[in-house]
């Protein structure tokens, strides 16, 4: 078992439904692109599985990429019903590690956490280049941002400042021309 710096891992198992992703430790921008590409290509996957389930029982802390990416799968496979998309955290854990966000009202959340009927290995994600990790993470603070509330501004702030480092325009739209900038100037 191959576990990170922070002696975090995520892990998935099959359930009857779909898929279980425990996270291990610390969920952060390092374990979120695996998160985030298994869940799409379970979840879209027209042969693949109805559900995909993340245990947070065994997780110590999340960062707000991870948060992003669990609101941003959330929007994606939440928008019908049944929800596809679930976090299973007992009452303790969604204080400790949603409720400051105010994620526990959003995110479907269950106590109930389904029982993996195989194996479950650990699920290594991509290494992504620093440019796709740098849209990930501006992504994931975009989702947080969209959501309002006291730290709208901070999220904001952090996705505006990796859009410029990544040359897009702050706010998720396309970056600017060399002609746009020239007419912003003369007026």
């Amino acid at each position: 078992m191959r576990v990170n710096v922070q002696g975090s891992m995520l892990r998935v198992g099959r359930t009857a439904s779909g898929f279980l992703v425990q996270v291990e430790g610390w969920g952060t921008l390092r374990e979120s692109p695996a998160l985030q590409e298994f869940t799409v290509q379970s979840l879209d996957d027209p042969r693949g599985p109805s559900t995909v389930v993340v245990d947070l029982s065994h997780c110590d802390y999340l960062d707000s990429t991870f948060l992003g990416c669990l609101v941003s799968l959330h929007r994606k496979y939440n928008r019908t019903s049944p929800h596809r998309f679930q976090v299973a955290a007992s009452c303790d854990q969604c204080q400790k590690l949603l409720a400051p966000t105010h994620l526990n009202h959003l995110l479907d959340v269950t106590e109930v956490c389904p029982e993996p009927i195989s194996d479950v290995v650990e699920l290594s994600g991509p290494i992504l280049p620093t440019a796709d990790l740098g849209r990930h993470v501006m992504e994931c603070h975009h989702r947080l941002a969209e959501l309002g509330g006291s730290r709208e501004e901070s999220f904001r702030s952090i996705a505006d400042q990796l859009a410029r480092e990544l040359g897009q325009a702050p706010g998720g739209g396309d970056p600017p021309t060399d002609q746009g900038r020239k007419q912003g100037r003369s007026s």
